[in-house]
């Protein structure tokens, strides 16, 4: 049972899947969580999925894989190719484990998904993102970060800034911010959600 109170502001979460099909792949191969891992869309030709080694490696969001085999290849990486299928169990699961803890979801992606937690005491606000945060892993084997904020566009930002920053326990609460005003400088207006590189401009 939630520590509600309904005095309590609106409070929005945003739980996002990291790495999620790198993730999904390591779950079923432990072997590989110290070792770079890509995933390539439906016919191998592009990088759709990287860990944080190929991001640090400078390998791009949908990068053609015969662009960078070779350095692939020296890094000794694991690619794979795309397993909807195993992606969809393992988001049922999340989810699954995420609705225990908060009834109002929506599911927004197959790695993503909102939760109302307007009413949980603000004292216990973080503890619980926390405890969420690690039931998912424990349940499931798939590391999240969680956002809080009391509207979607400031959750997603937070949840940015969870995993910019490895914040501890990976759950970033905007409103337990010092100043929204500080948070939202460091934010560039093209990475705010629903905000395009033409609209930043």
């Amino acid at each position: 049972m939630l520590p509600v109170n309904s005095d309590h502001p609106r409070r929005i979460a945003l739980v996002d899947c990291n790495n999620f099909y790198v993730s999904c792949e390591r779950v079923f191969h432990p072997a590989w969580n110290n070792r770079p891992v890509g995933v390539l869309s439906n016919n191998d030709g592009c990088i759709i999925a990287r860990s944080n080694e190929l991001k640090a490696a400078g390998i791009p969001m949908g990068a053609p894989y015969f662009k960078y085999k070779k350095q692939l290849e020296a890094m000794k990486a694991v690619i794979v190719s795309s397993n909807y299928a195993l992606y969809g169990d393992m988001s049922a699961r999340v989810m699954h484990t995420l609705g225990q803890y908060a009834p109002d979801i929506e599911v927004y992606s197959i790695d993503e998904a909102w939760l109302d937690l307007t009413g949980v005491r603000s004292e216990v606000l973080d503890a619980l993102g926390r405890k969420i945060v690690m039931k998912t892993y424990q349940n499931t084997g798939i590391p999240v970060s969680m956002g809080i904020g009391p509207t979607k566009t400031l959750a997603k930002i937070a949840n940015r800034i969870s995993k910019k920053y490895d914040i501890p326990g990976r759950v970033f609460n905007i409103s337990s911010a010092g100043s929204l005003e500080a948070v939202l400088v460091s934010v560039a207006v093209a990475d705010i959600w629903g905000i395009g590189r033409r609209w930043a401009e």
